[in-house]
């Protein structure tokens, strides 16, 4: 499963260590889940968290997770919301053919889907992934219950 981060997961997942935030890090550092981002965005959020996490545990997570990114070069230009920012971490996700992108921002959120990518917050990508990720056994007694 590709996935991108949006800068806004790796802050809140400092918050709450039960948090969907922290869980989908600690998925990436697992590398039960694949993340993508560009060369800048992985630059940038380097800068913002050295910056506004003062935990080292959660520091050491996140430079985990940071060698487990997989770059990508962003060839296209997307302009769809008004923060550039935000444009760039969408590059990233169509560039990658990311299946989802991961984000608390609801200029993001408000748009559900591009090019392919589904733009969800981190609760929406949890449940999906555990959806996903779950066991032939219950697959089968799920498709059971529904019949």
């Amino acid at each position: 499963m590709k996935i991108v981060l949006d800068t806004n997961v790796l802050i809140n997942g400092f918050k709450d260590d039960y948090s969907y935030e922290k869980k989908i890090i600690d998925a990436v550092i697992a590398g039960e889940i694949e993340a993508y981002a560009n060369k800048q965005t992985l630059r940038e959020n380097k800068l913002i968290a050295s910056q506004l996490i003062d935990n080292d545990d959660y520091r050491q997570d996140l430079d985990k997770l940071f060698a487990q990114i997989n770059w990508v070069f962003n060839r296209r230009q997307i302009s769809i919301v008004s923060d550039p920012e935000d444009n760039k971490i969408l590059e990233s996700a169509v560039e990658a053919e990311a299946e989802y992108l991961v984000t608390s921002d609801n200029d993001l959120l408000k748009l559900e889907e591009h090019q392919g990518v589904q733009i969800i917050n981190p609760a929406q990508f949890w449940v999906k992934y555990k959806d996903e990720g779950m066991d032939l056994w219950k697959q089968l007694t799920n498709f059971v219950r529904t019949k």
